[in-house]
């Protein structure tokens, strides 16, 4: 392992992988072998993790998320469990948000993009953001300038 050493988790794996692609996608400046590279060790960690933990959840759609949004200008994306939670400039972005899979959650005023496999909750927005950092961790990713700088709440 090159990009990812030390991850035992598919959470832990998920946000190394938004940290790294943050810095090393074609379109924020990368080059197309690094990504090349971190997208195929990303895919065999996935597997091996997602195998360890009965998961049926595809390594593919959470890469192609996260993409997508980096492709878009002024967003803020947030990471808690395996839910994305977008916010920012997110009026411009609407219909590539939408077109992507995200959806809106009009309690938290916020759009939200999960996997298929996390699709199965039924109490819907029952939990404030707070409540959600609490329990699943979080890290944020501000727009293209802010992009190499972390936050953890």
């Amino acid at each position: 392992m090159t990009h990812f050493k030390g991850i035992t988790t598919l959470e832990e794996l998920k946000k190394a992988y938004r940290l790294l692609a943050m810095k090393n996608h074609p379109d924020k400046g990368g080059d197309v072998d690094t990504m090349k590279s971190i997208n195929k060790e990303y895919e065999e960690l996935f597997k091996k993790l997602s195998a360890e933990n009965n998961s049926n959840e595809s390594p593919e759609e959470f890469r192609e998320i996260i993409e997508k949004l980096l492709k878009l200008d002024g967003l803020e994306v947030e990471l808690c469990g395996s839910w994305l939670w977008i916010g920012g400039n997110t009026k411009e972005n609407k219909e590539q948000l939408k077109a992507a899979g995200c959806r809106w959650s009009s309690k938290k005023k916020l759009w939200y993009w999960r996997s298929e496999e996390n699709a199965h909750f039924k109490r819907r927005g029952g939990k404030e953001m707070s409540e959600i950092r609490a329990k699943y961790g979080s890290q944020v990713f501000k727009g293209k300038k802010q992009a190499d700088r972390l936050a953890i709440a």
